[in-house]
């Protein structure tokens, strides 16, 4: 089997790479934890501006990288997807911090 190759290097574009990664693990296309600031999740991270204004400061950043990571030094109840659920796959988790790196642009 061959490994799976993931190309974060280049510019990753919000529409193109971030978006369908919320769509398909925050539960951002239904009615799901992160549909709006109100849902269960929270805080909203259906689109563009609701990552925006979720992601205001490096810490939140940071806060935000160790949950979808399921880093050990946070409790696990913040981890997201929630428990049992898998996290995030490893290119994905990438291609999440290089869009915060590169100054979470709406491209």
């Amino acid at each position: 089997m061959h490994p799976v190759i993931c190309d974060s290097t280049g510019i990753v574009s919000f529409a193109s790479d971030i978006q369908p990664i919320m769509n398909a693990q925050c539960g951002t296309n239904n009615s799901s934890c992160h549909i709006n600031p109100s849902a269960d999740g929270g805080c909203g991270l259906a689109n563009y501006t609701d990552m925006l204004d979720y992601l205001v400061t490096p810490a939140k950043d940071i806060k935000f990288m160790k949950t979808v990571n399921h880093d050990p030094s946070i409790s696990a109840t913040l981890y997201m997807p929630k428990l049992p659920l898998p996290k995030i796959d490893d290119c994905s988790i990438q291609k999440l911090q290089a869009w915060i790196n590169d100054g979470k642009l709406n491209n």
